[in-house]
Parts: C-alpha cells; structure tokens; sequence
C-alpha cells in the first residue's frame, strides 16, 4: 500500500518524484494501517517502489490482495495524474470502511485492477460503489490485450471492464506504468466468442485528462463478409475440437435435420448486446428462432443460460446490455430487415456463398448501420 497513519493519525502518501526520498526519512518512525491499525513498515529497495506493508500477516480486509510491483507503480502514477488538477485521497476510507478504493476524488472511486478477480467479487465492489452513490472508474492493468492478425482476444476478465457510449459503442480502458501510457479500445464488437474488432488509440498519461476526455472517432465500417468467414471458421472449429454432435447447438441443428453450414444467412448476425453472450451468435439465434412461437425471446435465452447451452458474460459497467436485451434487439433487427423465419437454408456450399454475397449487397448498408456508434 501506499498510504499509511503516523502516531497523530496525519495520512502520508508514498508517491511522485520525492517517494524515495520520503520513505527514507519515515523508515525508523512508527506508522499504521489506516484500516486496521496494525503496525506497517516502510520498504524502499532499489526495485520495487516505495511502499508500506503490514509488520506481519494480518487479516486486514482492505489490502486482502497482494499488491504487485506493477499494481504499486500504477497506482501511484494514477494518484499524481488525477491530483494535477483535481483533490484525491490514495487509498481512502469510506465512513462504513466496507471497501477502499485505491485512489477517491470527489464522487469518482478509481480501482486500478492487475490481477484477475471473479466476475462476481468485480460485481460485488461495483455495486457497493454505487450505492454509496460513488461512479466506480476501473481501470485495467494486467497483461495487453492478446491480437489475432487485425483482431483482437479479450478474455472474459478483460471483458468485465467493458463501458458502453453512444458514440464510442463499447469501449476499454488499461493503463501500463511502464509505458506510461493509456490504451484505449473502442467501437468493440464480437465477431466470435472470443475474437473482436475494434479501433484502438494511445494516449500518454501526461496528455490524458481527467476525468478522461475521448475525442470522438468516427468507427470503420464493420465487415460483414468477414463475421460469415470467421463465423465458418468458428463451425469448422467448434467441429473439430469438441466432437459437434454432444455440442448442444449442433445436437439441435442435426435433430432438425439441418446442416449448420447451410443455416439462413440471418442467423448468426452481430448486435451490439451481443457482447453480453460468451456463445457464437449463430448458437443463441438459432434457439431464438427454432423457440419464438413457444415463449418470449427473453425466457428462451435466459433458459438456455440456466441449462448450461449458452455462456453469460457479466458486464458491470453496461449494466443495461444483458442477454434479454441482445435477444430482443436481434428479434428488432429481423422485423426491420423484413426477414421471413421462413426463409429456407442454403442447398449447397456454393449456394450458401452465393447467398451471403446477395445478402451483403441487400442488407450490408442497414445493417452496419445499426452497428455504428
């Protein structure tokens, strides 16, 4: 950590320029956590930053997480960013010391976040936030984002740190202290399971405002004929790797008597609250449309969570893009397009393509509009 209590209770902040010198002054006077009261040491090495840390094993709730070099660095980089032009506290009490954010300005809680955590603990710390009426601001700083040729991978932890903007569409946030240096990724969205598009930009922490101000960047036009190639890709795959037929999908689509690569162009369609299913959008748009005159869309899609055929991902941060709003914008997107349910599936491989490129050509321009941020 890098804020402690001396004896009269006065907080000192280990960070910017003078932390060394600093710490090497306070090293011989007794400091404590200001959570838990216990006494703290100052560390000073010549590889870590400087810092304080607990005398012995504590329970302290406030700092149950080992704190990283990198997660040290970070934070104090943030700290000394944020406090050029405005007030914050580094790792500040709340009146109920439920949670302690690492960095508080105003109304504003930054969570510098390193190290994966569970979806539900990164719920669970948004929430209270937020009924504290505070706007938490996380802030990614574990490994880069994994790129696949002109893709990118975001796991499902780095998914949890998705923002949604009308005009920025989804949008992601990491800071590396090494670099000094911002990423931003924006205009996301899902081509596969894990697989994404998305412009990205960087912006050195001196330059970045805060709070962080984005310049408004018109998004590229989303490829449609690339989501059919890779959705191909994904059956191939999905084929292969987990013997299809115990797969749920394809035991539904081989029960109808269907080919999966032969399925009506419309099904497998991207929709921004898309992001909120971890499943191929051909899976979850199959069972819509095999389902729609039984029950609402939004219980057959929450249903199929429930049984374990389609993945949920948790958004905390977009707490408005759920599966059941996925399923009924997709529903919308059929209606609009003027699509018939009727529509039969493709005779062969070569008529499939060919009916891709009709598609493209007919529906290219209204659907990727839809898409647009």
């Amino acid at each position: 950590m890098l804020s402690a209590v001396d004896a009269h209770g006065e907080a000192v902040v280990l960070a910017g320029p003078q932390a060394k010198a600093l710490a090497t002054r306070l090293k011989e006077i007794p400091h404590f956590c200001p959570q838990c009261e216990s006494p703290v040491i100052v560390k000073a090495g010549e590889i870590n930053i400087p810092h304080f840390a607990h005398v012995s094993s504590t329970s302290c709730d406030s700092f149950s997480e080992p704190e990283s070099p990198r997660h040290l660095a970070g934070k104090s980089d943030l700290f000394q960013w944020i406090t050029k032009t405005a007030e914050a506290q580094m790792e500040a009490r709340l009146p109920d010391q439920s949670q302690r954010p690492d960095i508080l300005t105003g109304r504003i809680a930054v969570e510098y976040q390193c190290s994966s955590i569970p979806a539900s603990l990164f719920k669970e710390r948004t929430d209270k936030y937020t009924a504290k009426n505070l706007t938490p601001f996380w802030i990614y700083g574990g490994k880069a984002v994994e790129r696949k040729g002109t893709y990118i991978k975001l796991s499902p932890f780095q998914r949890l740190f998705l923002r949604y903007n009308a005009q920025l569409g989804f949008y992601f946030i990491s800071y590396c202290p090494d670099r000094k240096m911002f990423t931003i990724f924006e205009h996301i969205m899902p081509l596969t399971p894990s697989l994404c598009t998305a412009s990205c930009r960087f912006a050195k922490v001196e330059d970045m405002t805060f709070p962080p101000s984005i310049p408004f960047k018109a998004a590229a036009p989303f490829p449609l004929q690339a989501f059919f190639d890779e959705k191909r890709r994904w059956i191939d795959q999905s084929l292969y790797f987990q013997q299809g037929r115990s797969h749920p999908f394809f035991k539904a689509v081989y029960a109808s008597r269907r080919n999966p690569y032969l399925l009506p162009e419309f099904v497998g369609l991207p929709v921004p609250s898309g992001m909120s299913i971890r499943s191929h959008p051909i899976e979850w748009q199959f069972y819509l449309l095999a389902e729609q005159h039984k029950r609402p869309v939004e219980d057959i899609i929450r249903s199929r969570i429930k049984a374990g055929h389609l993945k949920e991902q948790p958004l905390p941060l977009a707490p408005d893009v759920t599966p059941e709003a996925a399923a009924a914008e997709y529903m919308a997107l059929i209606n609009e397009l003027g699509i018939s349910n009727a529509t039969a599936d493709s005779s062969t491989m070569f008529h499939k393509l060919q009916k891709e490129e009709q598609f493209v050509k007919v529906f290219g321009e209204k659907l990727t509009s839809r898409l647009m941020f």
